[in-house]
């Protein structure tokens, strides 16, 4: 478009027809509607249906439908460590395996729980808390699980904390 130039009344209604999909205030018949009542007018036969039913059972996943506790623990054992599509090599760091360790987590809740879910510095209750521990993570690994070396921090608080540091 040069410039200076104006669009002409009908580049603009078919700009605006493009952008909201109605025409003199009617809206637009798509082609979703379309297939839609092409697929009502179909007909499948007793054997499709069966078929299609089969499918969606056998693959419970796919049909939307939630899977047991028992069969989430097997698929989880199934892909674990070596037997998983993602598997490296095991070249995980030992820093991480421990962070993202159940001890670990057990320990965050401990912390939050003796708190009373409410951050020691401010009183928020509740909200985004941290679980901080007041002795390195790193210089005391004998003391990383000790719920008395763990203090509930909001968001803010230990954001600060470690600003200072």
């Amino acid at each position: 478009m040069k410039k200076n130039s104006h669009h002409s009344k009908e580049t603009k209604r078919k700009i605006a027809f493009g952008v909201t999909g109605k025409k003199n205030g009617m809206k637009q018949i798509g082609a979703r509607k379309k297939i839609g009542e092409a697929n009502k007018k179909r007909i499948q036969s007793e054997a499709t249906r069966k078929k299609i039913s089969e499918k969606m059972k056998g693959n419970q996943i796919m049909a939307g439908r939630k899977l047991s506790t028992e069969t989430r623990k097997k698929m989880s054992e199934a892909n674990k460590g070596e037997k998983g599509n993602n598997w490296k090599g095991g070249i995980t760091p030992e820093n991480r395996r421990i962070r993202d360790s159940i001890e670990l987590r057990l320990w965050r809740e401990a912390v939050f729980a003796r708190d009373n879910w409410t951050c020691q510095k401010c009183g928020q209750k509740g909200g985004v808390l941290h679980s901080h521990h007041i002795k390195g993570f790193a210089k005391y690994p004998g003391l990383r699980t000790s719920i008395e070396n763990g203090v509930t921090l909001c968001k803010k608080c230990h954001k600060k904390y470690h600003k200072k540091s």
